[in-house]
């Protein structure tokens, strides 16, 4: 429901987009060890496709990056191509993939399919992803980022923000994502208020119930 009840909210702010300038989140310099990758392109047109792909992913050699990275890289410009197939190909068979906007996580390729297509069809037509900033891997087979959206004509779209992370397996497959998308609602304070509530009634729960830690 709360999935359902985000995809509204953005198509409503994406019919009411016309005439109004939606700026993008801050630059920032960029630490170190973090590789900008292409929070300042502008779409290009695919022939043929539906979406639009970033330039500088698509023009970017994966072998000048990281093995986690470049995976991560391809993954994203395969959703913005709108092709789950070459999406899938940066994807372990031995998958743990986390949307926290679902319930549940996905624990296999074909699960993976289903989740991508849901997620392309209910996107407004010619969104795009854009990686603002992303570390790359150090060896260790593991890489952040941070992210948001923007339509075809380069605006940011609102409530599109998140983090990722990701980790590879030797043969350079993704084998474990955590996508965390910006809330369309920030209780703020009444937030703080209600995780105290919660942190109280935890006492009241039974030890045989548990919560996941990854």
């Amino acid at each position: 429901m709360a999935a359902l009840l985000k995809v509204a909210v953005m198509a409503i702010c994406w019919a009411s987009l016309e005439g109004f300038t939606l700026t993008r989140s801050p630059k920032f310099t960029a630490c170190p060890h973090v590789k900008a990758s292409c929070g300042a392109a502008r779409p290009q047109p695919l022939s043929g496709a539906r979406g639009f792909v970033c330039k500088q992913i698509s023009e970017m050699d994966p072998k000048q990056g990281g093995v986690c990275d470049g995976a991560a890289r391809r993954y994203w410009q395969g959703m913005n191509e709108r092709n789950i197939d070459y999406a899938l190909e940066q994807f372990s068979e031995e998958i743990f993939f986390q949307d926290m906007m679902f319930p549940e996580p996905i624990t296999s390729k074909e699960g993976l399919r289903a989740h991508f297509t849901t997620c392309l069809d209910g996107f407004p037509e010619g969104l795009l992803f854009v990686i603002d900033e992303i570390s790359r891997d150090g060896g260790d087979g593991c890489c952040g980022a941070y992210w948001h959206c923007e339509t075809p004509e380069g605006k940011a779209f609102p409530f599109s923000r998140g983090l990722s992370f990701y980790k590879c397996d030797e043969e350079g497959k993704l084998v474990f994502a955590r996508e965390i998308p910006e809330p369309s609602t920030k209780p703020g304070p009444a937030g703080l208020a209600f995780a105290k509530f919660g942190s109280f009634m935890m006492q009241f729960i039974p030890e045989s119930v548990t919560f996941p830690k990854i």
